[in-house]
């Protein structure tokens, strides 16, 4: 399906878009009715203007992604596809020539294949088919909507509430977020993975504290918003580079990953074992 990607992703957006609509239009009806102060009501329209944007966006995009589907097949069949005719008829012609030098390539490769038997061979690297990729990329968009619905559920209740241990609550904000990356990349035995997820358990318990008694609840709640998306969106980026650098490791060096805390601790006794017999 030509465009599927793009499409699924336009879809998903506009999704979004309608999605975040509806929270806050029910968001906003609630801090209206609950007489809620002007800034809750202010960043319920911008969360409305932001769906709004994001909706409108992804159905005038769609709007010129058929355009472009119909523009390029009329351009191909009567343009391209004229000039590359003969170009197709001397390749056809000349494939019965390459099956006399295939038949011996086979015959080739059947002895190739009897002396790696006798080798060690590296982890096979399935390619994926065009098909199962959009399929892929078009489950983790549908479960990254699901993930950011939640999200803001979450946050906007934490925003109309106010309940104890608020400073450990809006940690799980950005462990909702790290989890969902983590999972989705498989980098549970990596410790750049849990290095990230160090940074807001070590830093946001103790900065919301300081920052509500400096500036205020209303600006704290949009200063957290912005900083999760943030970190959301860097480290699904640090992690597609951290699966990347493991999928060249294995089609090249045919390497295996094992746990990290198996590992870390498998060295630690044997460095602890060769220390005893040094006594």
């Amino acid at each position: 399906m030509k465009y599927a990607a793009e499409k699924a992703v336009i879809a998903i957006a506009a999704i979004m878009g309608f999605g975040i609509i509806g929270i806050s239009l029910i968001s906003m009806y609630n801090d209206f009715v609950n007489g809620k102060d002007l800034p809750y009501l202010l960043i319920d329209f911008l969360f409305f203007s932001f769906g709004t944007v994001l909706a409108g966006g992804s159905l005038r995009l769609y709007k010129r992604l058929v355009m472009l589907s119909v523009v390029t097949e009329s351009a191909f069949e009567d343009v391209i596809y004229a000039r590359l005719r003969p170009v197709l008829e001397e390749i056809a012609y000349g494939t019965a020539e390459v099956n006399e030098v295939k038949t011996r390539i086979v015959n080739l490769e059947k002895k190739l294949e009897k002396m790696e038997e006798e080798l060690v061979r590296p982890v096979e690297i399935s390619v994926p088919s065009p098909e199962s990729i959009v399929l892929r990329k078009t489950a983790f968009y549908m479960r990254t909507v699901v993930v950011a619905m939640f999200f803001f559920g979450a946050y906007l209740f934490l925003l109309n509430y106010n309940l104890p241990y608020e400073p450990y609550l809006y940690t799980l904000l950005y462990i909702l977020w790290w989890f969902f990356v983590t999972k989705e990349f498989n980098l549970f035995h990596r410790i750049e993975a849990w290095v990230v997820l160090g940074i807001p358990v070590l830093l946001v318990p103790a900065g919301t504290i300081i920052l509500r008694a400096t500036i205020g609840l209303v600006p704290l709640m949009g200063l957290i918003f912005l900083t999760v998306v943030l970190y959301a969106y860097l480290y699904y980026l640090y992690a597609k580079t951290l699966s990347v650098e493991e999928v060249e490791k294995v089609s090249t060096n045919g390497y295996r990953r094992e746990n990290f805390l198996y590992a870390k601790t498998k060295e630690t006794c044997r460095k602890l074992v060769e220390w005893f017999r040094g006594l």
